[in-house]
């Protein structure tokens, strides 16, 4: 059908969990195999990285972190703006969004396979930027989720 395989199994999975009701929970029969298939991804999109292209494309690289950083900040300011959230969770929302990894690692790969003469530098900037926002992601999560702490009382 030539379609994105990205894009079709995340269809499918939210088709599955929306409308699947022979279970409560819909997939705890997949559960215990889904750490071989997520190590073997991340296996394979880490040997794709060539420690090479991440020197070349350092200022691409540099650009990429630093857009994807500002765009979680503001944007989930904006968003969280327009929900109406406290004034805390409007500050904090975006540090708590920086951790990445699957669908960004995803979608490298079906760019990377789309432009094959850009694909060396396009896994090379997603992998390394993924690591670091792998690392320290969850950092930020955290301390975005105490200095936002809603239950708290004034």
């Amino acid at each position: 059908m030539e379609v994105s395989y990205l894009i079709a199994t995340m269809i499918m999975g939210s088709i599955v969990s929306n409308f699947a009701r022979h279970h409560d929970y819909t997939f705890n029969k997949i559960e215990n195999m889904e750490w071989p298939v997520i190590s073997i991804f991340f296996i394979l999109a880490g040997a794709s990285l060539e420690l090479n292209s991440i020197l070349l494309t350092g200022l691409i690289g540099g650009v990429y972190i630093i857009s994807r950083f500002a765009g979680k900040v503001v944007g989930g300011a904006i968003g969280a703006k327009i929900g109406r959230c406290n004034p805390d969770v409007i500050q904090w929302i975006g540090l708590a969004m920086l951790p990445h990894a699957g669908a960004a690692l995803g979608m490298a790969l079906v760019a990377a396979s789309y432009f094959p003469n850009y694909g060396d530098t396009i896994l090379s900037v997603v992998i390394s930027a993924t690591i670091l926002f792998e690392i320290i992601g969850p950092l930020f999560a955290k301390l975005a989720l105490v200095k936002a702490d809603t239950h708290k009382t004034r």
